[in-house]
C-alpha cells in the first residue's frame, strides 16, 4: 500500500503543482500574497524551506511575465515609472542576495511565519494611513522613493512572501495611480528582484527543476487569466481568502518550529 501510494504521488504531484502554480500566479497578478499559500504547502509536502523558496520563484517569474505582457498590451504599464524605479529595485536585490545565500532552513521558516502574519495586517491597512497619494506620479525619482523601493526589493529578495502587498501600498503612495496600473508596475518590478534572487538560489542548488518547470507552465496560465480578470472584477474576496489561509499556514509553521 505504501509503495502504491508513493508511486501515485510520484506522478500525481505534477498536475497538483501545475494547479498550485496557476492559482498562485493568478492571485499574485491581481493582488499579492500567493506565496503565503504555495510555500507552506510545498514545505508541508516535504520540500526543504529554502528549496521550496527557490522552486516557487521560478513559477513566479513566469507568471509575472505573463501578467505584465497582457497588461502592457492593453496600455496599463507606465514604462516611465518602471525605468525610474528599476535601479533602486536592482540595487536592493543585489543587497538582499547576500543574506539569501546564507540563510538556513529553520531561520527562513521562522521568517516566513512572521512575514505571513504581516501580510494579513498589510492587506487590511488603509492606503491613506499616512496621507493621501499624490494626484500625479513624480516626474523624477525622489530620495525617499529610491530608498523605499530599494528596501522593498531587499525584503522581496530574501523572503518574497507578501511583497506584493508592500509594493501595492508603496506604489499607490508614491505614484497615485489606480489599482490596475499599480499592479502592472508591481508585477514588472517584482520580476527584477525575482530574477536576481532566483539566479542565486538556482546556483546554490535550491531549485527542484522538474517541479519548477511544471509550476511555471501553470503560472503562465494563471498570470494571463489573472491579468484579464482584474480588469473586470475586484480582489477583495481573494485578499480575504488569502488572509484566512495565511493565518492557518502561519500557525502550522509556528507549531512545527516549536515541536522540532
Amino acid at each position: 500500500m505504501t509503495a502504491v501510494s508513493a508511486d501515485w504521488w510520484q506522478y500525481g504531484q505534477y498536475p497538483a503543482f501545475f494547479i498550485l502554480g496557476a492559482v498562485v500566479s493568478l492571485i499574485n497578478s491581481i493582488a499579492g500574497g500567493g506565496s503565503s499559500l504555495s510555500l507552506p504547502i510545498m514545505i508541508f509536502l516535504g520540500m526543504p524551506p529554502t528549496v521550496a523558496n527557490g522552486t516557487n520563484r521560478i513559477g513566479l517569474i513566469i507568471g509575472n511575465l505573463s501578467s505584465v505582457h497582457n497588461l502592457a498590451k492593453h496600455g496599463y504599464l507606465n514604462k516611465k515609472l518602471f525605468k525610474q524605479l528599476f535601479w533602486p529595485s536592482l540595487v536592493g536585490a543585489l543587497l538582499g542576495v547576500g543574506f539569501l545565500a546564507n540563510i538556513g532552513d529553520k531561520v527562513f521558516q521562522a521568517i516566513i511565519a512572521g512575514a505571513i502574519c504581516l501580510v494579513v495586517i498589510m492587506s487590511h491597512t488603509r492606503k491613506d494611513l499616512f496621507g493621501k497619494p499624490p494626484a500625479n506620479p513624480p516626474e523624477k525619482l525622489t530620495l525617499g522613493g529610491a530608498i523605499g523601493f530599494a528596501l522593498v526589493s531587499v525584503y522581496g529578495c530574501i523572503v518574497q512572501i507578501g511583497v506584493g502587498f508592500v509594493q501595492i501600498f508603496s506604489l499607490t503612495r508614491y505614484t497615485g495611480l489606480d489599482p490596475i496600473h499599480v499592479n502592472a508596475l508591481k508585477n514588472c518590478l517584482t520580476t527584477v528582484f525575482l530574477v536576481v534572487s532566483t539566479a542565486v538560489l538556482a546556483f546554490t542548488g535550491k531549485v527542484n527543476w522538474p517541479i519548477a518547470i511544471v509550476m511555471s507552465a501553470g503560472a503562465w496560465c494563471g498570470g494571463y487569466f489573472g491579468s484579464a480578470l482584474q480588469r473586470k472584477k475586484g480582489n477583495k474576496f481573494i485578499q480575504n481568502f488569502i488572509s484566512v489561509c495565511s493565518l492557518v499556514m502561519a500557525a502550522y509553521l509556528v507549531v512545527d518550529l516549536v515541536l522540532q
